[in-house]
C-alpha cells in the first residue's frame, strides 16, 4: 500500500483562531457592560414607578381628605346656620313670654286693685260710724305722734330729763339744717347776682344816646332734632338776677335778629380759654371718670362760632 505524507500549513488557522479569540472577548465585555446597563435601567425605572407610586397614593389621599373637609364644614356652617335662626326663635318665643306676662300680671294688678278699692268701699259703708273714729283717731293721735318734736313745748313738769333733752336736741338739729339749708341759698343767689353785676357794663349818667349800651351775653344753640334728621332746634340762653328776671323780650330779639347776625369762627385763643375753664368744671362737678370722658370728647367735636 502507498503511503503518502502531506504538509499542511495552519498558521492561517491559527491566527484566525486567535483573532476570534479576541472577538469573543471583545462580545464577552459587551455582553457584561449590557447587562450592568440593564440592570442599572431597571433599578433606576423601578425607583421612579414606585416615586409615582408613592406621590399618587399621598395626592389621593390629600384629595380625599380636603374633600371630606370640605364636606364637614359645609355642614357645620348649615348646622351652625340652623342653630342661630333656632337662637332667634327662642328669643321672639322668650319676648313673647314676656310681654304675655307683663301684660297678664298688669292686667290682674289692675283687677286686684279694683276689688280692693271695692271691698274697701264697702267696708267703710258697713262700719261707717266706726271708721269714722279710726280715721279721726288718726288724724288727732297717730299723726301727731309721728312728729314729736312739740312735745318740748308741752312736756309736764314730771317727764323724765332725757326725753326733755332728746327733744331738745333733735329740735336743735333741725333748726341747724334748716339754717343751713336756707343760708347755702342765699349765698349762692347773691354770688350769681355778684357774678352777673360783674359782667353787666353799670348805667353812666355821663353817657347819653348811642354811647349810652349795656352789653349782655347770650348763646345760642343749634341742635338736630332726636325726631326728625333733617330738622333743628335752636335754643337762646341769657343770663337772670334779682333785678331782672325776665329774660324773654331778650331772647325774642335775639332769636329775630340772629339771621342777620355775622357768624365767624371762634380763634384759638378764646377757645382754649373757654376749653380750660370747662375741663376744670368737669373735673368739679362729675365723679364718674367715663362721664367726664364723655363729656370732654363731645366738647371737643362741637363747632362754636361768634357773632362779628
Amino acid at each position: 500500500m502507498a503511503d503518502f505524507n502531506f504538509t499542511v500549513d495552519t498558521s492561517p488557522m491559527a491566527h484566525s483562531i486567535d483573532s476570534a479569540k479576541g472577538h469573543v472577548n471583545a462580545v464577552t465585555v459587551a455582553v457584561t457592560a449590557m447587562e450592568a446597563a440593564v440592570i442599572a435601567a431597571e433599578h433606576a425605572a423601578s425607583k421612579r414607578i414606585c416615586k409615582n407610586v408613592d406621590e399618587g397614593f399621598y395626592m389621593m389621599i390629600k384629595s380625599q381628605i380636603s374633600q371630606k373637609s370640605v364636606a364637614a364644614y359645609t355642614e357645620m356652617t348649615s348646622k351652625q346656620i340652623t342653630l342661630l335662626q333656632l337662637a332667634k326663635a327662642l328669643d321672639n318665643v322668650k319676648r313673647q313670654m314676656e310681654n304675655d306676662y307683663n301684660m297678664i300680671s298688669k292686667r290682674y294688678a289692675k283687677l286686684f286693685l279694683s276689688l280692693n278699692k271695692s271691698l274697701e268701699t264697702r267696708v267703710r259703708e258697713l262700719d261707717r260710724p266706726a271708721m269714722q273714729i279710726a280715721e279721726i283717731k288718726k288724724n288727732m293721735v297717730f299723726d301727731k305722734l309721728k312728729n314729736d318734736t312739740s312735745m318740748l313745748f308741752s312736756i309736764s313738769n314730771e317727764a323724765l330729763p332725757i326725753a326733755q333733752t332728746a327733744q331738745s336736741a333733735k329740735l336743735k338739729l333741725k333748726t341747724k339744717d334748716t339754717i343751713r339749708t336756707l343760708s347755702e341759698a342765699v349765698y349762692e343767689n347773691l354770688s350769681y347776682s355778684d357774678k352777673v353785676d360783674d359782667i353787666l357794663i353799670k348805667n353812666d349818667s355821663n353817657f347819653s344816646g348811642e354811647e349810652n349800651l349795656n352789653y349782655l351775653p347770650a348763646v345760642f344753640s343749634v341742635t338736630d332734632s332726636l325726631l326728625n334728621s333733617s330738622d333743628y332746634i335752636e335754643n337762646i340762653y341769657t343770663v337772670q338776677n334779682e333785678t331782672w328776671q325776665n329774660s324773654a323780650p331778650v331772647i325774642s330779639e335775639i332769636n329775630r335778629k340772629q339771621k342777620d347776625l355775622s357768624w365767624a369762627p371762634l380763634n384759638s385763643e378764646d377757645k382754649t380759654k373757654i376749653r380750660g375753664e370747662f375741663f376744670a368744671l368737669c373735673e368739679k362737678e362729675t365723679n364718674e371718670e367715663r362721664v367726664s370722658k364723655e363729656i370732654i370728647r363731645l366738647f371737643d367735636e362741637s363747632v362754636w362760632e361768634g357773632c362779628k
